[in-house]
């Protein structure tokens, strides 16, 4: 890819718009280049360009709350065309339950194993891409910060919430019908790189 298209470049706008208001005050600055990283991701292995409009716009449903989301969901049809909101629809990993209540990241990991089975293989690109940046993410603060400040960005700290790690690429291998082999490979030497990490860390 040379350089981004204009719905790409549109994407990223649209997300900087909708997602800053959600910024947590810690981490404020990973929060908001995550869309931009999990993209890059998806670039890197090849992603067509609807999957990257969509892989960029399901950060801006992760984060809206359930009272503003038939709103905002209007706007990405309007604006990138049903396509693209029925695929970041489909791979987005929602904050929130039905009744507006926040979710764990533990939770929200047993949720994306069940969606894992039957999504469509350009929505598991997005999710395993988020994965592998998320991975990363807590891997670069444990050897630069140390574990205890995982908590402090909403990432995984914890053996049980690790092991969610093994069971999404246990979930990604039945999904015969998914090629991009590489991402998954990538997520899995990310995972036992952060487990060593947190080990020496202890």
């Amino acid at each position: 890819m040379n350089g981004y298209s204009d719905d790409i470049n549109h994407a990223f706008a649209f997300a900087t718009k909708y997602r800053a208001p959600y910024a947590p005050v810690e981490g404020a600055m990973t929060f908001l280049a995550h869309p931009a990283n999990v993209a890059v991701i998806l670039a890197r292995h090849g992603a067509d360009e609807v999957t990257l409009v969509a892989g960029i716009l399901h950060h801006v449903l992760e984060v809206t709350p359930q009272r503003h989301h038939a709103d905002v969901r209007a706007k990405i049809e309007d604006k990138f065309g049903v396509a693209v909101l029925l695929l970041a629809r489909e791979a987005f990993e929602g904050y929130e339950d039905e009744r507006g209540i926040p979710l764990s990241w533990l939770q929200r990991k047993r949720t994306l194993l069940h969606q894992l089975l039957v999504m469509s293989p350009r929505a598991i690109d997005i999710c395993c891409a988020d994965e592998i940046h998320q991975c990363g993410t807590s891997l670069a603060i444990v050897e630069r910060l140390g574990g205890e400040y995982l908590s402090l960005h909403g990432l995984p700290s914890s053996a049980p919430e690790l092991c969610c790690y093994d069971d999404i690429l246990a979930a990604l291998d039945r999904r015969t019908d998914w090629h991009a082999r590489g991402m998954k490979n990538e997520l899995h030497s990310l995972k036992t790189r952060l487990e060593a990490a947190l080990a020496d860390d202890a």
